[in-house]
């Protein structure tokens, strides 16, 4: 079957290796995904559909493609999902498998380097706790994770004398193991291996997975809260500490900690691409703010999604973590927290799972605490509130996602779109469609597994040709500020299941940002503009006037809803959000569940609405005001 999609997949045994793929994928993600896929073997299911009762193995090469095909842009969710669990899992395993020697054989076609050279010795600087028995650990404030929200708390209280542990459910990595190999980096570094989805699968999440967790994997875009966005939280959601000068100083003190700062945004050909566009239409655009140190620019940079391997960007790892160490944090990796420990009503602690590669077993801990520091994010947080008896009647409910896809452009030029700065460049001249609520124009680095998702199949050889139109490949990046969110749940195994189907208020600014793109692209120079939407539709500008529109006419047609354009989720937020009224909030202004002294929430779950810009240093400004809450 995963021939069909990749016809040479046998070079790197991709049916093997993506078999490994999916018994490393969560149970109940496996079972959906070996579902969703048997329908393709299912005579009565082809019979129902194609009328004839074959299974998609009896097929030959031909028939399968034109199945496949019927299949990516069916007016059923349940055949697209399909399509694409199958595509996502074969093409990224394909594009980004490699040898001993960290080489893979398609990367030649693609011009694609690879990794770029050894990672640096870097000695390690964080002693975690090893476990390797069941046990009890005593201390004053338990914190549940370990990016922006988690990091910043725990360094924060450690440095004023409090006894901290912190439970990190991913490994440790520094920069010695910061391969630049996209497969394992991933596998790594981001939750379920980066094939995270919501449960239609229309929407990918990609969240870090790892001590450090977001911070170690993003972007380094450093956004203060906006102050439109800091007066409707006052305003609407009745927090008014949201627009005091002293939330101004939590947000300034973990910008000097991160050393947020402009002169790190040299544009890459990606970002020179973007400006040119932008000025020849005459809309907004500005130096992005972000969270790096002696970083060269180079051609090294656009890999540090997958970790930094200078140390340049200022993640909570080589930041508040360290500090949290320095001060005498008890930190443990491969801890799973299952439920929150309660004594009455108030928090008493906490109880994990801890699993250690190459231990014969998976070890219980125990940390009993005075106060519960929750910050897992807006996935993890609520599914652990909620498998910890948590009666609330918003848990997990308001979860917003920024929406991301792109427009994507052949550009004349060379692009070699994985290097060069992760983003430099930005415009706002849409941020505002409808009270705050539109998207903003960013652009990201263009590796292998991101193109693999993208760019359309309609058959394998298709397919094959248009990856290797990578190296001019521009990606303009859109990023929706949505107003209608979902919601997360946990199955029987207490596992989160995340429902999100975009609204058609949202989409309506979807559809907005696509023609608004198509437009920033052709003004740019590119050649041929398209969508990652499921069926290949490219126009050339060259055509004549009535190419775009005609263009557009064809991607209005194929729809924007789940699984028929690639949707992306790089911040989650909201699920456990603020307030001041018990009915419609998690938290209560000051960070603390409502109803259970001791138990607090700082990541972006607690955020009242989408932020409409990239996250970061919002949750840690957010995490800084409640150290100080909690330390008082």
């Amino acid at each position: 079957m995963v021939d069909t999609l990749v016809p040479d997949g046998e070079q790197i045994g991709l049916a093997e290796r993506v078999a490994g793929v999916m018994e490393r994928l969560p149970p109940g993600d496996r079972r959906q995904l070996a579902q969703l896929l048997s329908l393709f073997d299912s005579r009565l299911v082809n019979l129902l559909l194609t009328g004839a009762p074959r299974p998609f193995t009896r097929m030959d090469r031909e028939t399968r493609e034109r199945y496949l095909r019927s299949w990516a842009t069916s007016r059923l969710n349940v055949r697209r999902s399909a399509f694409q669990a199958l595509k996502r899992i074969t093409a990224v395993t394909y594009y980004t498998a490699t040898d001993d020697a960290g080489r893979n054989p398609a990367w030649a076609a693609l011009q694609y380097p690879g990794p770029l050279g050894p990672p640096p010795a870097t000695p390690k600087t964080i002693s975690p706790l090893a476990v390797a028995t069941d046990q009890t650990l005593d201390c004053d404030v338990v914190v549940v994770g370990s990016g922006a929200g988690g990091g910043v708390v725990a360094g924060e209280l450690a440095r004023a004398g409090k006894r901290v542990v912190v439970l990190e459910k991913g490994a440790y990595l520094n920069e010695s193991e910061f391969t630049q190999r996209e497969g394992e980096m991933l596998d790594r570094l981001y939750d379920a291996g980066g094939l995270l989805a919501t449960r239609d699968l229309g929407l990918v999440i990609l969240q870090g997975s790892c001590l450090g967790g977001g911070t170690v994997v993003n972007y380094t875009t450093s956004f203060h809260t906006p102050d439109r966005l800091r007066e409707e939280w006052a305003r609407e959601h009745h927090l008014p500490h949201f627009t005091s000068a002293d939330y101004t100083a939590h947000l300034d003190q973990v910008a000097r900690r991160i050393h947020v700062n402009t002169d790190h945004a040299s544009p890459s050909t990606r970002d020179q691409i973007l400006i040119r566009g932008l000025e020849r239409c005459g809309w907004h655009h500005g130096l992005l703010p972000r969270d790096v140190d002696a970083c060269p620019q180079d051609d090294a940079c656009g890999y540090c999604g997958y970790g930094c391997p200078r140390g340049a960007k200022r993640s909570t790892l080589v930041t508040y973590l360290q500090d949290a160490f320095d001060h005498g944090a008890t930190i443990v990796v491969g801890a799973e927290v299952r439920r929150v420990v309660r004594d009455g009503t108030r928090a008493a602690g906490v109880e994990a799972v801890v699993r250690i590669p190459g231990a014969p077993r998976a070890f219980l801990l125990t940390v009993r605490a005075r106060t519960v520091v929750v910050a897992a994010g807006s996935i993890h947080s609520p599914a652990l509130l909620l498998r910890s008896g948590i009666r609330s009647p918003a848990l997990g409910r308001h979860l917003t996602l920024h929406p991301a896809t792109a427009v994507l452009g052949v550009m004349d030029e060379p692009v070699r779109p994985w290097t060069g700065a992760l983003q430099a460049h930005y415009s706002d001249q849409f941020a505002d469609l409808d009270q705050g609520y539109g998207f903003k124009f960013e652009t990201a680095p263009l590796h292998p597994s991101l193109a693999a998702l993208a760019l359309p199949w309609e058959s394998g050889a298709g397919y094959r040709t248009a990856m290797t139109r990578l190296p001019h490949l521009t990606i303009l990046g859109i990023l929706l500020r949505d107003r209608h969110g979902g919601r997360v749940r946990i199955n029987a195994a207490g596992a989160p299941v995340v429902d999100y189907p975009l609204s058609r208020y949202d989409q309506a600014h979807l559809w907005r940002a696509v023609q608004e793109g198509s437009r920033l692209l052709e003004a740019a120079g590119a050649r041929e503009i398209g969508v990652p939407q499921a069926a290949p539709r490219w126009y050339r500008p060259a055509d004549g006037a009535g190419a775009r529109e005609r263009w557009l006419e064809g991607v209005g047609s194929a729809g924007l809803s789940a699984n028929q354009m690639l949707m992306v989720t790089f911040h989650q937020m909201g699920s456990c959000r603020m307030g001041t009224d018990r009915k419609d909030s998690v938290v209560d202004p000051e960070n603390q569940v409502w109803d259970v002294p001791g138990l607090y929430v700082a990541d972006a779950s607690v955020f009242p609405s989408a932020s409409g810009v990239n996250p970061m240093l919002t949750i840690m400004g957010i995490a800084h005001r409640a150290a100080t809450i909690i330390g008082q």
